[in-house]
């Protein structure tokens, strides 16, 4: 009778752990896992005089994922003494999370510009040791298009890390007459062909959004076009359409959406 009872009792305790782990393989299953090779960060870098809240109206006005999926944002602050400063988190089941790269320094200028062009290539590295992403998107607006365009011609190896698709927004190209330009145009064989590029300008009148004049922004061309994959310029008319507006204007925000998120969103995006 005893052997009888510890031979069933032995059943039971093996059914259960049967069954636990059953539950347990169907619950990681279901988990999403985070992939590194499947994450493309989009990193946001703004102008001269703007800091790391440049870009939350846009951020919180993109249209949700399906399944109302909202994006994690990251906000890097490098300061005087080139130490990051991190604030918020990447969540672990987002493949397109938000990274805003900001700088204490962020004075207008050459020598300014291509400096928080340096820290954005150390940046970038950072991250992508921490992360471990080969993969991803960058937008810049104003001067920050100018930060993207020295950093991926000078200081972001970009054969180890794959930039998908750039978009500047209103960016200066032109910015204090030839010699920034000069360097671009002269250095533009360093930018990846298989990328695409977009590059936006605003259009309060004929020829500029009121700070940035419309040419300087379509100097673009002479970097992007014939060298990248893909290039196509964009220009915004209507309301909200100042230099400092473009961030938070309505149409930006649905290309953008777009086209950085791979996000088909619906018409309303561009009311």
């Amino acid at each position: 009778m005893l052997k009888r009872n510890i031979k069933w009792i032995i059943y039971l305790i093996f059914f259960i752990l049967l069954i636990s782990g059953f539950e347990e393989r169907s619950s990681v299953r279901e988990m999403p896992i985070f992939n590194p090779n499947y994450m493309s960060p989009i990193v946001m870098v703004p102008g001269s005089s703007a800091g790391e809240n440049r870009f939350d109206y846009l951020i919180s006005n993109l249209p949700r994922e399906k399944n109302h999926f909202k994006h994690s944002v990251l906000k890097v602050e490098v300061n005087e003494n080139d130490k990051m400063r991190f604030q918020g988190g990447i969540s672990r089941i987002d493949n397109q999370p938000i990274i805003v790269v900001s700088f204490q320094n962020n004075r207008d200028g050459y020598q300014n510009i291509n400096q928080q062009a340096k820290l954005l290539g150390k940046v970038m590295q950072s991250l992508q040791n921490k992360y471990g992403f080969t993969d991803f998107r960058a937008l810049g607006h104003s001067n920050g298009g100018l930060i993207w365009t020295l950093a991926i011609e000078k200081y972001i190896n970009i054969s180890k890390i794959h930039l998908d698709c750039l978009m500047t927004i209103a960016t200066p190209y032109n910015l204090h007459g030839s010699k920034m330009l000069n360097e671009l145009v002269h250095n533009r064989n360093k930018i990846p062909y298989n990328t695409t590029v977009y590059s936006i300008a605003g259009a309060k009148n004929y020829s500029t959004d009121g700070l940035v004049k419309s040419n300087s922004v379509y100097s673009g061309k002479y970097i992007y076009q014939s060298r990248v994959r893909y290039f196509t310029e964009i220009t915004v008319t209507g309301e909200n359409t100042s230099h400092s507006d473009l961030p938070e204007n309505r149409q930006v925000i649905g290309i953008i959406s777009n086209y950085l998120f791979n996000n088909l969103a619906g018409t309303k995006t561009f009311q």
